[in-house]
C-alpha cells in the first residue's frame, strides 16, 4: 500500500500570476464616413481576445454604463492616460485597450494600445492597414496577439504537485516558482517494500508553444544516496488547470505519473 506523502513545512509557495482583466473601449475616429466600424472593430477585437484563456474580458455594457459616466462628468475623449487610468479602475480592470481609426488613400489605418491602470504605463501597441473588412479579418489574430503580448500571463504550472504512478509504488511532491526553481521529495521503495526518502532541489521550464516540461534536480536521501532527476517530455494542463500526466523515462523503463495540484 502506498504511503500518504509527507508535506514539505518549508515549500510554502507564493501565490501564482492570476489571470488578467481586460477592458477594451471603443475606438475613437475623426472620420464620420466610418460611422459604427469603429464599435465594430473593436467588438471583433474584444470576440478575438475571449479566446484566451489567459484573459478576463469585461463585458460591453458595463464599459458603456463607466463610459456613460465619464462623459457624463466630462467632455474631453477617452485616450489621454489620466481618463484611461480612472476608466480601468472603475471597471475594475487591470489593463485597458484603447485605439483610433484613420482613413487615408481609401484604407483603413487601426491603431491601438495596452494600458496598465495601475501604473499608467503603454505595455504593447500594434497598427494594421487594411483594404477592406476580409484584411481586416484576416490580420485581427496578429493585432490582438501584439496587444496582449506584454501583459503577465497565468503561470498554471507554479505551485506544489503531487505525483503517483499505477505502475511503480513512487510518489513525488514537486514545488515549482515563478522564477523557475524547484523543491523535489521523492519516496521510493525497494524489492523489499522498504521505503526511501529523497529530497533536493533544481530547476524546471515549460515552453508553452511545444508543451514541453523540463525538469533538473539532484536529490539526496537520508542515508547518504544520491538520484538525478533529468525531465523532458510532453505535458498538458487538463482544462481545470489542477492536474497533468507526465511520463517518467527510467533507463529502458517508462511509465506515467499523474500529478494533481495541492493548494
Amino acid at each position: 500500500m502506498k504511503k500518504l506523502l509527507s508535506v514539505l513545512a518549508a515549500a510554502i509557495f507564493a501565490a501564482s500570476v492570476r489571470a488578467q482583466t481586460i477592458a477594451v473601449l471603443g475606438f475613437e475616429s475623426d472620420n464620420f464616413n466610418l460611422g459604427s466600424r469603429t464599435a465594430t472593430m473593436s467588438d471583433l477585437l474584444t470576440d478575438k481576445l475571449v479566446e484566451n484563456e489567459d484573459l478576463i474580458i469585461v463585458e460591453r455594457r458595463l464599459i458603456d454604463k463607466v463610459l456613460e459616466e465619464i462623459d457624463f462628468q466630462q467632455t474631453t475623449g477617452y485616450t489621454d492616460m489620466a481618463t484611461a487610468k480612472n476608466i480601468g479602475k472603475m471597471l475594475n480592470a487591470d489593463c485597458i485597450i484603447s485605439g483610433n481609426v484613420s482613413v487615408m488613400d481609401g484604407k483603413m489605418t487601426v491603431t491601438a494600445r495596452t494600458i496598465d491602470v495601475e501604473t499608467a504605463r503603454i505595455l504593447s501597441k500594434a497598427n494594421m492597414t487594411c483594404a477592406d473588412w476580409g484584411e481586416f479579418n484576416r490580420k485581427l489574430p496578429d493585432f490582438a496577439q501584439k496587444l496582449v503580448s506584454k501583459i503577465p500571463m497565468p503561470n498554471y504550472f507554479a505551485g506544489t504537485w503531487q505525483g503517483s504512478s499505477s505502475e511503480t509504488d513512487d510518489t513525488y511532491e514537486i514545488v515549482l516558482d515563478e522564477k523557475n526553481k524547484c523543491k523535489v521529495t521523492l519516496i521510493t521503495y525497494d524489492e523489499f517494500g522498504e521505503s526511501a526518502e529523497y529530497i533536493g532541489a533544481g530547476s524546471w521550464s515549460y515552453d508553452s508553444a511545444k508543451d514541453i516540461f523540463r525538469l533538473d534536480a539532484r536529490l539526496k536521501s537520508d542515508f547518504g544516496s544520491s538520484k538525478k532527476l533529468s525531465w523532458r517530455n510532453f505535458a498538458r494542463l487538463d482544462s481545470s488547470k489542477k492536474s497533468f500526466n507526465y511520463v517518467i523515462k527510467d533507463g529502458k523503463k517508462q511509465y506515467r505519473l499523474t500529478f494533481a495540484k495541492t493548494e
